[in-house]
């Protein structure tokens, strides 16, 4: 007795009930918010396929598996983009409708005049669908291979024309309203939650890189993967945003609000790094003075970007951080006097003194910009009706637009393909090949829309072979022995099950997406089933010969010209510093930022895992010409006060004429003209401010801005990304300093 006494403490203690409880609800709430997520995106795509196959053979469809196809089509995480997707894809099979029947009607029996109508609509369509690069692309797609999938059949059988069309419209709606109906009534989940989660996302990225970089903790390479996954997630923002509405709820009244977040992130971090960037310079040379007497500003503001020891997390949280900056905008003034102060008791040089002035502008700058994102985020959830409609004030949106040459090259790939693909179908007279044609024109199409086109390809032609013996297993050992819907819906239920479960992971979505479209398309379930081998064999030889064809188009047909080409952003991001030398449009600062924040995004798209030097290199470029482009921006801005004819107004054009120069040819002659033109502007603005009789009435101030923006335009040109890119290596490099 006693030794049992003696064992029991050694024996592990139960868990208490209550702790026990609680691991089950963790275990439980990790696996919903994983593995749980892919199943329920499992069970509703399935649901709605099945449904509308239901609805389909109820109403007697002709072909009831297009209705079937479009579930899996338009199958996506949130009922937002499953919604956005849908439209676009009605809208485009709409006008690829009327499309086919218009040509057809034109060339009722020239079949080459018919091909060469079809390629030209399709290669107009498919470089609409490069060039806007957003769910709108996708409607391009289908206006383009719908006339093909019409067209193409009509043909041999040109009476069923009009048939056809109103089928495919009738099956594609129904696939939509079904895929629709579920997603919002089985297990919704919602874009705007989504939403919400990337604001908060962005907020604190941004934040927290300020922080960071404020404290020395970011490398050159870090701030760089920084800025790619900043323009990533302003993207992802923008796309979001035009997700959620079409979905119930106020997110189409707040566009105006997120556009307002959006704008006034980029432009932040525009000027923070231009700052941070400043002082790298200064401390690369070994200049420490003004880092020094920046340093208690940059403590202040690292101490206002934090709640507690992070930035805020949600829009409520983000009231201290208001109330931080309120109090810091405050003692800002006496932060800066101190500062000057201190550099007149250091008895700094003129260079110093200028790269201060040009530190503390861009703080206060800073201040400002940084205070007007946090007034947007903490007002994001306030109700509207209390903002009076006409008091608010109207914003640009983000716009994401594909280098045009991209988009040419992209039309001129798939008009080429369709019109020889036809024309050797027409000669042929293999009545399979129509299939492999349209599968073609259909992925040239999608894939022109895709950074890495041939692994879009390679992904789904795998899955097209993987579904294809599945297929010939169901239908010629289960489905010919099987009676009833139900029991057809169990013995397909398997095969796709598998297929959207792999569709749920992002590095096989596309063989998952293959599987499931090529079963259900060789299955063919239709009232009266038809079980012939040699037309399955012939089709699916077929399906699988179109998608070979479009990766050999892509690999023969300018192959270099695809989405994040490299060079072509490279060229884009000069040709819109150009045009802020040449260009008198409205919201010119806007769209700059704007078209360089999306070409660093298209830029991201290509790269995978570390980015190579030349992609490095095209970043730095990018991000200099921000700086470069803000302050060439605001220099105009600022000379347009004064008087035509005055010095500094006439010093301005010359410079920008010879900046513009430069952009149009980044060679060395043309950098050296843009430097000495800089240079001079600039100590033509000293000798001006020196000589304060000369000085009108509150002209002091705006010269000295004007003078801050040369500054950093001479800073930028001497730029090493700059440099790399405009001199060679037998030319000089170095060039003196000047006071700009």
């Amino acid at each position: 007795m006693s030794n049992a006494a003696e064992a029991t403490p050694l024996m592990p203690t139960p868990a208490p009930p209550a702790a026990w409880h609680r691991r089950a609800r963790v275990v439980m709430q990790d696996w919903m918010d994983t593995e749980g997520q892919r199943w329920a995106f499992v069970l509703k795509t399935l649901l709605a396929a099945f449904l509308a196959l239901w609805i389909a053979f109820r109403l007697g469809f002709d072909s009831p598996r297009s209705a079937m196809m479009t579930v899996f089509i338009v199958a996506l995480p949130s009922s937002g983009m499953a919604l956005e997707k849908s439209i676009y894809r009605l809208l485009g099979t709409l006008i690829g409708c009327a499309a086919a029947l218009f040509f057809f009607a034109l060339f009722p029996q020239q079949a080459m005049l018919l091909f060469i109508a079809l390629a030209l609509w399709v290669g107009l369509c498919t470089a609409g669908s490069a060039l806007m690069r957003n769910a709108r692309s996708y409607g391009f797609v289908l206006a383009g291979y719908t006339a093909c999938m019409i067209a193409l059949p009509g043909i041999n059988a040109p009476l069923d024309v009009f048939n056809l069309a109103v089928s495919r419209v009738t099956e594609i709606s129904l696939g939509i309203l079904c895929a629709a109906l579920v997603n919002d009534a089985l297990f919704p989940k919602h874009q705007s939650e989504q939403l919400v989660q990337a604001v908060r996302k962005l907020y604190r990225n941004f934040a927290q890189l300020c922080y960071d970089a404020m404290q020395g903790r970011l490398s050159a390479e870090q701030l760089e993967r920084l800025h790619l996954q900043f323009a990533t997630e302003i993207a992802a923002l923008e796309s979001g945003r035009a997700a959620a509405v079409f979905e119930a709820g106020d997110t189409r009244t707040r566009s105006q609000q997120l556009y307002a977040f959006n704008a006034a992130a980029m432009v932040g971090l525009t000027t923070f790094h231009t700052l941070h960037q400043l002082m790298e310079r200064l401390r690369s040379r070994g200049d420490m003075l003004v880092p020094e007497l920046i340093a208690p500003l940059y403590a202040a503001f690292s101490q206002a970007l934090l709640v507690t020891h992070i930035p805020a997390r949600t829009a409520a949280e983000v009231s201290v951080t208001r109330n931080k900056f309120v109090q810091l905008r405050a003692t800002l003034p006496a932060l800066t006097a101190n500062a000057r102060k201190d550099f007149l008791l250091r008895q700094g040089s003129h260079q110093q003194q200028l790269d201060l002035d040009t530190a503390l502008e861009l703080i206060q700058r800073f201040s400002d910009e940084f205070y007007r994102l946090v007034v947007i985020y903490q007002a994001l959830p306030k109700r509207l009706s209390r903002t009076p409609a006409r008091n608010q004030t109207k914003v640009l949106a983000y716009s994401a637009k594909t280098p045009t040459m991209i988009a040419v090259a992209a039309g001129l790939r798939t008009a080429a393909a369709v019109l020889v693909l036809t024309s050797a179908w027409y000669a042929l007279n293999w009545p399979s090949a129509s299939g492999a044609v349209i599968i073609a024109v259909i992925f040239c199409g999608l894939a022109a829309s895709s950074a890495e086109p041939g692994r879009l390809i390679r992904q789904t032609t795998f899955g097209f072979m993987l579904g294809t013996p599945f297929a010939f297993l169901c239908a010629f050992f289960m489905l010919n022995h099987v009676e009833g819907y139900l029991m057809m819906v169990l013995a397909m239920l398997p095969f796709l099950m598998a297929g959207a479960y792999a569709s749920t992971w992002r590095n096989i979505a596309g063989i998952g997406m293959g599987f499931n479209l090529m079963f259900a398309q060789m299955i063919a379930p239709e009232n009266m089933m038809r079980f012939n081998v040699p037309s399955f064999i012939n089709d699916g030889m077929a399906q699988i010969i179109g998608l070979i064809l479009a990766a050999i188009i892509f690999a023969l047909i300018l192959p270099e010209h695809k989405q994040g080409s490299r060079r072509h952003i490279a060229r884009a991001l000069w040709d819109e510093a150009l045009r802020l030398c040449v260009s008198d449009a409205a919201h010119l600062r806007h769209h700059f930022e704007s078209r360089i924040r999306d070409l660093l995004n298209q830029l991201s798209m290509s790269v995978r895992g570390t980015a190579d030097a030349a992609t490095r290199q095209t970043l730095n470029q990018a991000i200099t010409l921000l700086e470069l482009g803000h302050a060439l921006i605001d220099l105009r801005d600022w000379s347009a006060h004064l008087s035509i004819g005055h010095p500094v107004r006439l010093a301005k054009e010359q410079c920008i004429a010879a900046l513009a120069d430069y952009f149009r040819q980044p060679q060395v002659q043309q950098h050296a003209q843009a430097l000495a033109a800089t240079q001079a502007a600039g100590k033509m603005l000293q000798a001006l401010l020196l000589d304060e009789t000369n000085a009108e009435a509150g002209e002091t101030a705006r010269l000295r801005r004007a003078l801050t923006d040369l500054h950093l335009i001479n800073a930028s040109l001497l730029d090493r990304s700059l440099n790399d890119f405009s001199i060679d290596s037998t030319a000089p490099t170095g060039t003196a300093h000047d006071a700009a």
